[in-house]
């Protein structure tokens, strides 16, 4: 019978695999194995990657970045390497006789062109991430990096099997041997004036026109035991200069606004502005002048600025001549945070393992008074006044300063690592920001009046404390007020502006070199949306019904619900008095004219007032989904007052800021008649007045009185000033810039239906506000995650 076609190559398959199974049988029995060059080595051990924040890409100098490896055995190490994006690959192998072949290994050419010192432009010194090494945590598996983002240069360096920057001769004649090669090309050049001899070397630079990659090379057991090294170079990074301006819009135009704010507040109006101008590529509607606030609160009462956001209304004000309405736009605090490490960790060994800080420790009112007033030296007797010592109750109650002990490693003094200072002739543990502001006033409010004893300097001489030895420092607005005398006792270490502070504290922050052998904390003074965005942890505080309690959004809003309001209609600081509430919370407050723009003949610029009443609608409404982190939204009591308050905008005449203008050139000393506080007065039995809950909604202001135009001169200045200050960069920029448009365009689309029925004085719909609170809470969420979102690795 013949045999179909198909049934004859279902025949040979099948007698092929026969014959296949013959054959390995054959093999077995005949114990033939295969080449050694053909076995296949064991797989590198499977990992995680991942990088926080997600995206690398428009990342700033200075920035925290945190690298976690996860998966791999007990016992893995890595180390980090700043290299080029793409490694170079032109190596010679390691051999000294011919044949020259090529070594193209990844961890080969790592070794050889990028293991030199990186000049880190922020730290002015090696970057603290160059050749950082961590070991695996057996408490969780993971080995973490918590590091700085680096921008510079490598110090160049010879790259001995590389042609190009080889330092071995060129072999030319037959006979010639190591260390004279065939492929050397980097002759020795004579520099003719000076007779200098010099060859390339290699370098490469990192900056926001040449990527870079943080190569991380691993050390672990593979699945027979033997211990592996290989590099995984997938995180590349872009670094940008500290600072970056509004982005997406034309720039600065006829009718932009002077907008003066102290630095914390520049990632928010940096977001506000986009969200309004980057749509449709317009003028920038407000020029950032970054200042300390009280010359913000002058430069607003004389015209030269159109707005200013304070959190203390007009406590640092030399002069309130304008008319004005405080607008609450965010929720704030003063905060003394931890930045350092700790041996609070164990590594698979068994040893103390350096830990980031992250959990919150705790301080008395008493501790913070000494800490601030007692002095940095020699804080193992009486410096700081000895709470870091060996078996006080703050050591005792915080386990990350406990676990600091003497001689661990050999040397270390433990009361010097939790106090911060290192031996350094400039900087003794603590810093802030220096000039008045919040900040120092929030905090001496409390601690004068909840620790009066030990809110007091010791009695050491005029030369260190003036008319105050041995006397109270009181309330003050700049912590430089701290160290009074000519000599100092390094209370404070005040520095101008944030960068100079997150320079101070970068050695803590990057746990570079032998100070933090051992553990390493420094303790910055500053606010909360200020902490959050560089990581810094916030200690905890008494709220004075026997709780610690940490700075977070929900005890930053029960504190703004019982805040009482002063006279000048905003929420004075230091007067939180509920269960669960950060007692050093305080409102931030955008203070806008009552009376309309007018030029310097005192007409009136109406697009400039729209604008202004554009830019307080957003950051009071939709702007409060565009926050930073640590900046808490407002509750309802405090946005139903920012809506009342906005709505006042230029509802004075031209006719009183006409007069305010001249007034304003000499005004009359506080307290005098002529001189107004501020469009909110109180009488003492008015609701939402003094004695009532920051929360509840003010009663109507008095009339206006009189502000003062802007002159060419003024504006000029404070263009020039505002242009020469770069803003930081808010977290989640680099995504949240492409969506920026998408917001805005629904901010605009929906704005003009609620401003609409506030300026009509009729109540919004339901349905309008309902809206209103999904849209927010659905950027709010998408925000969120786009700061959550982790870099994807090995696995």
């Amino acid at each position: 019978m013949p045999v179909k076609s198909g049934e004859s190559s279902v025949f040979l398959v099948r007698a092929r695999r026969v014959g296949v199974v013959l054959i390995c049988g054959i093999l077995a029995v005949a114990g033939v194995s295969v080449p050694a060059a053909q076995a296949q080595p064991p797989a590198d051990p499977p990992y995680r990657l991942k990088t926080e924040p997600a995206d690398l890409s428009a990342v700033q100098n200075g920035d925290p970045v945190r690298i976690t490896l996860s998966g791999l055995p007990k016992g893995a190490r890595a180390k980090l390497v700043i290299c080029p994006k793409d490694v170079p690959d032109n190596l010679m192998k390691r051999v000294f006789v011919p044949p020259w072949p090529r070594d193209h290994t990844l961890l080969t050419r790592v070794v050889a062109y990028c293991q030199d010192e990186f000049g880190d432009e922020f730290a002015g010194k090696n970057a603290g991430m160059q050749q950082m090494e961590r070991v695996r945590s057996s408490t969780t598996g993971d080995i973490v990096f918590d590091t700085t983002i680096p921008r510079g240069t490598l110090r160049p360096h010879p790259v001995a099997w590389d042609p190009l920057y080889t330092t071995y001769e060129k072999a030319v004649n037959p006979g010639d041997k190591f260390p004279k090669v065939p492929w050397a090309d980097n002759p020795v050049v004579v520099d003719p004036a000076t007779g200098a001899k010099t060859r390339r070397q290699f370098s490469f630079t990192c900056d926001e026109n040449n990527p870079c990659s943080v190569t991380v090379q691993i050390t672990a057991q593979d699945a027979t035991g033997k211990s592996v090294t290989w590099v995984d170079d997938s995180i590349k990074f872009t670094p940008y200069l500290p600072g970056i301006g509004v982005k997406g819009c034309k720039g600065i135009g006829r009718h932009t606004l002077n907008a003066s704010m102290p630095e914390r507040l520049g990632r928010a109006a940096v977001a506000w502005n986009q969200a309004l101008c980057a749509p449709t590529q317009a003028d920038q509607p407000a020029n950032i002048v970054s200042e300390t606030e009280d010359t913000g609160l002058t430069a607003f009462d004389k015209g030269a600025s159109d707005l200013m956001i304070t959190g203390s209304g007009n406590a640092l004000a030399a002069q309130t001549v304008r008319s004005r309405e405080y607008v609450p736009v965010g929720v704030n605090a003063a905060v003394i945070a931890a930045v350092g490490w700790s041996p609070t960790d164990v590594n698979d060994e068994g040893n103390p393992l350096g830990s980031k800080l992250t959990s919150t420790t705790s301080f008395t009112y008493e501790e913070l008074a000494n800490m601030f007033t007692k002095g940095g030296q020699n804080p193992d007797t009486a410096g700081r006044g000895g709470i870091f010592k060996n078996g006080s109750p703050l050591v005792g109650r915080n386990a990350v300063l406990s676990a600091i002990k003497d001689g661990q490693p050999a040397g270390v003094v433990a009361a010097n690592r939790r106090s911060g200072y290192n031996g350094s002739a400039d900087f003794f543990g603590v810093t802030g920001e220096s000039g008045p502001g919040t900040i120092p006033f929030a905090l001496s409010k409390v601690l004068a009046g909840t620790a009066p004893r030990a809110w007091v300097f010791p009695k050491m001489g005029s030369d260190y404390f003036g008319e105050l030895d041995g006397k109270t420092p009181g309330v003050i607005a700049d912590l430089s007020a701290l160290d009074p005398g000519k000599s100092q006792v390094h209370n404070v270490d005040a520095k101008t502006g944030q960068l100079s502070v997150r320079k101070t504290v970068d050695n803590a922050v990057a746990g570079r070199g032998s100070d933090c052998d051992g553990g390493c904390v420094n303790w910055v003074i500053t606010d909360l949306a200020t902490a959050t965005i560089n990581r810094w942890t916030p200690v905890a505080l008494p709220d004075g019904k026997g709780n610690f309690v940490a700075p977070t959004e929900q005890s930053l809003q029960l504190a703004a619900d019982s805040m009482k309001l002063g006279p000048d209609g905003t929420a004075e600081v230091g007067t939180v008095a509920k269960d669960g509430a950060y007692p050093l919370t305080f409102v931030e407050y955008m203070a806008v004219p009552v009376n309309p723009l007018i030029d310097a003949t005192c007409k009136p610029m109406k697009e400039k007032q729209d604008q202004l009443k554009s830019f307080a609608n957003l950051a009071a409404g939709y702007g409060q989904a565009l926050l930073p982190p640590g900046l808490v939204r407002l509750n309802p009591g405090l946005a139903a007052t920012a809506a009342e308050r906005v709505a006042k905008i230029g509802t004075g005449t031209v006719e009183k800021a006409c007069q305010e203008k001249e007034e304003a050139k000499n005004p009359p000393p506080p307290g005098a008649s002529g001189a107004t506080p501020a469009s909110n007065s109180f009488p003492n039995n008015a609701s939402g007045g003094p004695g009532s809950a920051a929360g509840t909604p003010p009663a109507a202001a008095t009339g206006p009185a009189p502000a003062v135009a802007p002159t060419p001169e003024s504006v000029a200045a404070a263009k020039n000033l505002a242009e020469s200050i770069d803003i930081p960069k808010f977290a989640g920029a680099g995504a949240l810039g492409a969506l920026i448009p998408l917001v805005a365009l629904v901010i605009l689309a929906t704005l003009p239906s609620a401003t609409a029925y506030l300026a009509a004085g009729r109540p919004v719909p339901t349905w309008l506000t309902r809206a209103m609170a999904e849209i927010g809470a659905a950027f709010a969420m998408l925000f969120a995650l786009l700061r959550r979102k982790s870099s994807g690795g090995v696995a």
